[in-house]
C-alpha cells in the first residue's frame, strides 16, 4: 500500500505535473505563430485534465499522510507531527499546496491565458522546490557530472533529450484526450437522465 501511494505520486508530478509544464511552454510558442481556434481548445481541456489531477493529487498525498501516520509505530508518528508542525514546517507542506494552487488557478481563463503566469507556473510545475534547491547548490559548487542520464541510464545528447520531452509531452495528450472522452460521454449521460426527468415530470 505505501509503495503504491508513493508511485501514484510520482506518476502525477513526473507524468503529469512535469508534462504540462513542458506541453505549456510549447504552447506558448507554438500559439505566437498560430492561432487557430484548434490549438486554444486543446490548452482548455489540457488545463481541464491538469486542474482534474491536482485535485486527484491532493486526495492521494493526504491519503498518503493518515495511511503512513496509522502504520507508523510511535517514534514514527512523532517524527511525522514533528516534520507537519514542527519548526520546518513549511517545508513539509508549501510543495503540496503550491501544485495543487497551480492547478486549481488554471480553471480561471484570465489566469489560463497570462503568458506571464503561465510561464511561472510552468517552471512550478516543472521544477519542484527540493529540484531548485539541490540544482541551486550544485551549480554554487562549480559540479558539474560528468554525464547526464535520463530513462534507463540513456545519456543525454541533444535530440535524446528533445526526443524524451516530446514523448512525455505526447504522452500526457493521449490522457488529455482519454479525459475528454470520457467527461464528453459522461456529460451525454447526465444530459440524457435529466431530459428524462423532465419528460416525466411534464408528462406527470
Amino acid at each position: 500500500m505505501q509503495n503504491n501511494i508513493i508511485l501514484i505520486l510520482q506518476i502525477i508530478t513526473v507524468d503529469f505535473f512535469t508534462a504540462f509544464g513542458l506541453y505549456s511552454l510549447l504552447f506558448l510558442l507554438v500559439s505566437i505563430f498560430f492561432k487557430k481556434p484548434i490549438l486554444f481548445a486543446l490548452d482548455e481541456e489540457t488545463s481541464k485534465f491538469i486542474s482534474f489531477v491536482g485535485i486527484l493529487y491532493l486526495l492521494v498525498w493526504v491519503t498518503g499522510i493518515i495511511f503512513f501516520y496509522a502504520v507508523g509505530d510511535v517514534e514514527e508518528q512523532n517524527q511525522m507531527i514533528h516534520r507537519m508542525f514542527g519548526k520546518y514546517w513549511f517545508g513539509f507542506w508549501t510543495q503540496s499546496i503550491l501544485w495543487f494552487a497551480v492547478t486549481q488557478l488554471l480553471r480561471i481563463k484570465r489566469v489560463r491565458k497570462n503568458v506571464l503566469l503561465r510561464i511561472l507556473f510552468s517552471f512550478l510545475l516543472i521544477v519542484s522546490i527540493e529540484k531548485f534547491v539541490i540544482l541551486t547548490v550544485t551549480f554554487h559548487r562549480d559540479y558539474l557530472p560528468g554525464s547526464w542520464t535520463m530513462y534507463n541510464d540513456l545519456e543525454i545528447f541533444p535530440s535524446n533529450f528533445v526526443l524524451a520531452l516530446l514523448a512525455k509531452i505526447i504522452m500526457f495528450l493521449v490522457f488529455v484526450g482519454i479525459y475528454y472522452l470520457i467527461s464528453k460521454q459522461l456529460k451525454i449521460i447526465v444530459s440524457t437522465k435529466i431530459l428524462k426527468r423532465n419528460k416525466q415530470k411534464t408528462s406527470s
